[in-house]
């Protein structure tokens, strides 16, 4: 029997609140600027905020992180190896053009090409074909039944439809926006600011409120606090919990999101003795996670294994691994063991962005114990996107975006074709399992792959698993409607008011 998913969307106008919610221009202070717009390539946290404003999806999550339909109208899972979208028939990009199941079909063409590099496209390696079935509706079959597995991947911003026409006619999506989403993008002054304004052919009625957003860029905590404080901005994000306490009056509000992201130490595989899974393990055990939470996150944060503790039933929570431990001496011993009973040198690669550098400090601070020196090696964002890129590290400290599905969290990290394996690890095993993973349909087999999965992971260690942030925001007494989910999207601002 089919199973068919359908959002009816009733819209209420509250008469009463009406006036106050159309209108008015938010101000946004936020740390890191953005580095590129083209939504099917980047990998930078900063672009997906924006873009996840600018571009639609053919899904997207609600408040409580399900899967409901955006430009899509409908999906149906006729059976476990076939998806059927149905788009709506009011959707326009930006410059007016109307979009089409052909612009649909491009985009994930695009996503699967593989000279175009997109990193979502591990998500579609099993998808055998795309096929337009009319002018609303588009198939996707796949070489194994993974359909449920998949449709979490049509909410990324990696994923958001482009217009095929603007993309073939010359048009560099990573310097010039051309969405379908609730805003624009009609300013961009680098170092300084982004400017998104009301799309007003948007399809969904009503939405968005604001006729302006101005995203602000300001990379020290201490600017974008007093911005607040003097009311220069209306909505800031926190990076250092510490703030918090200076903004404790009725005069602000405060938000608190358990994060689905992870901080991490990310190894170069290939490189000695880093390429040792003894020794990644020993400094696994050499380092105090709780105390990197107090630290540099004062207690706003919680540790994590390969799948936030939240995540049920997918997670192991870090206490049933004893590479976990905090055990110095153990470490020590490991470390003896493999022939570095005097440790040895090595560097990590950070910025001076999301706490990377305070984060590899503290770790660098716990690996003396053990004989570790540790160089910390500082660089400029940009040059830390291509570092990164190009595994031209030792080691580095990052934060990942996590998923409430473990393929995703996994598959382009851990697979040694995965996109965004800069680890260049490869295990034939991992592998296996990731392709098992992600085509069983039965759940309670999927929990034992994944279990299998995330013991070799922490045994191996290509990454460290530190720790899930809280995401944390604050603003003026008189912003309503504002609400950051666990994956850190923004999608919320189309909802979001000023009520003065």
């Amino acid at each position: 029997m089919k199973k068919i998913f359908v959002v009816l969307s009733v819209l209420t106008l509250v008469i009463f609140g009406f006036s106050q919610q159309n209108g008015g221009v938010l101000q946004i202070g936020i740390e890191t600027e953005p580095v590129g717009f083209d939504p099917n390539l980047v990998t930078a946290f900063a672009s997906f905020r924006i873009l996840e404003n600018v571009y639609d999806g053919l899904l997207k999550y609600d408040e409580n992180m399900n899967l409901v339909p955006n430009i899509a109208e409908k999906y149906e899972v006729p059976d476990p190896n076939t998806i059927i979208f149905t788009i709506r028939d009011n959707v326009y990009f930006h410059n007016g053009e109307k979009l089409t199941i052909e612009d649909v079909l491009y985009t994930f063409e695009r996503i699967m090409d593989e000279e175009v590099g997109s990193p979502a496209a591990a998500y579609y390696s099993e998808v055998e074909s795309i096929e337009v079935l009319d002018s609303k509706r588009i198939q996707f079959k796949l070489k194994v039944p993974m359909a449920n597995t998949l449709l979490i991947n049509f909410a990324s911003t990696n994923s958001a439809i482009v217009s095929k026409e603007f993309v073939e006619t010359g048009n560099n999506l990573q310097l010039k926006t051309n969405g379908t989403g609730p805003f624009f993008m009609s300013e961009y002054v680098p170092g300084d600011h982004i400017t998104l304004e009301k799309n007003s052919n948007y399809f969904i009625p009503n939405q968005p409120y604001l006729d302006k957003i101005i995203f602000r860029i300001m990379p020290e905590e201490i600017s974008r606090v007093t911005a607040l404080r003097n009311g220069d901005v209306d909505l800031i994000e926190i990076k250092e919990p510490l703030s918090l306490r200076s903004l404790q009056s009725n005069n602000y509000k405060v938000y608190r999101q358990p994060a689905l992201s992870y901080y991490l130490l990310g190894f170069n595989t290939t490189r000695e003795p880093l390429n040792n899974p003894r020794v990644r393990s020993a400094l696994s055990l050499a380092i105090d996670r709780e105390e990197i939470i107090n630290m540099v996150a004062f207690g706003e944060g919680t540790i994590t294994g390969p799948m936030n503790p939240t995540v049920q039933p997918w997670t192991i929570t870090p206490e049933n691994f004893e590479e976990y431990e905090y055990n110095p001496e153990k470490a020590k011993s490991i470390l003896a063991e493999v022939g570095y009973p005097n440790g040895f040198e090595f560097n990590i690669m950070t910025a001076s962005r999301y706490s990377f550098d305070k984060i590899a400090q503290v770790i660098q601070s716990q690996l003396s114990k053990i004989g570790v020196k540790v160089n910390i090696e500082l660089v400029e964002w940009g040059i830390f996107l291509n570092r990164w890129g190009g595994s031209d590290f030792d080691s580095f400290i990052s934060l990942n975006s996590g998923s409430i599905d473990p393929d995703v969290q996994f598959y382009r990290t851990f697979h040694s074709n995965g996109s965004t394996n800069v680890f260049l690890y490869n295990n034939s095993i991992v592998d296996k399992l990731l392709e098992e993973g992600r085509k069983e349909p039965n759940v309670v087999e999927r929990i034992k792959i994944y279990n299998q999965l995330q013991n070799i992971l922490v045994k191996e260690a290509p990454i460290l698993f530190l720790y899930s942030p809280n995401v944390l925001y604050a603003s003026q007494s008189y912003v309503e409607g504002f609400k950051p989910l666990a994956n850190e999207s923004l999608i919320f601002l189309r909802e979001t008011r000023i009520e003065e």
